[in-house]
């Protein structure tokens, strides 16, 4: 039997930006109405953490829209092996992660590919605050089973272009195009529960273009 004594944050600063890890004991929220408050290095308040018995009431600082939320969710998930992720309730853009190391560590990876593409964003990106969160929904797809191929390939290529994501089968070359550069894309990615690659289709998601992308 495993029991786990620590979860891990990771959230961008709501002031400097800055991402980091930080790790959360569960002994640091002993007795009733415990309280915990996480800083970045620049001395900023990432997150408060509050023991009610055997919920845990989180408070959040949100670099989005500029606000506080909360959110109660029960301590057995928070100590749990699985992951938390903590939302903006105004847009519903993702702020941060508790969980555990693993999936910490590959949320930290892409926030570093999105760290990467930055330098490229006025440049190249035709709105870089839609691909950003595209990708991000991908990314989550990907992640838990919901984008795949019909030929049973999980290991899906993402190729990045100003406007969009090609999705790519490197087993039997089906591509899907998933649009990102206005508003309605954004939101027809964001009803997107699965994305699955077939054969023979031209498929995409998004708002359709009256003529064929070009790379």
């Amino acid at each position: 039997m495993v029991i786990n004594t620590q979860t891990t944050l990771i959230m961008r600063c709501p002031e400097c930006g800055r991402l980091e890890h930080h790790g959360i004991s569960r002994f640091a929220l002993v007795g009733a109405r415990s309280s915990l408050h996480i800083h970045c290095s620049c001395g900023a308040l990432k997150l408060s953490l509050t023991s009610r018995g055997n919920k845990v009431n989180l408070q959040i600082p949100c670099v989005v829209c500029g606000s506080s939320h909360t959110c109660l969710v029960n301590a057995r998930i928070l100590w749990s092996s699985g992951n938390i992720e903590l939302f903006c309730q105004t847009t519903g853009l993702e702020l941060g992660y508790l969980g555990t190391e693993d999936r910490v560590r590959e949320q930290a990876r892409l926030e570093e590919i999105l760290d990467g593409l930055d330098f490229m964003a006025d440049n190249f990106f035709h709105n870089h605050e839609v691909m950003s969160a595209v990708l991000k929904h991908v990314h989550n797809l990907g992640r838990t089973g919901r984008l795949y191929c019909e030929c049973g390939n999980q290991r899906i290529e993402v190729d990045i272009f100003p406007d969009r994501l090609e999705l790519h089968c490197s087993r039997c070359d089906n591509l899907y195009i998933v649009y990102a550069e206005t508003q309605k894309d954004l939101d027809a990615v964001g009803r997107t529960w699965k994305i699955k690659l077939t054969r023979h289709t031209f498929a995409h998601l998004g708002k359709a273009r009256e003529t064929p992308p070009q790379p």
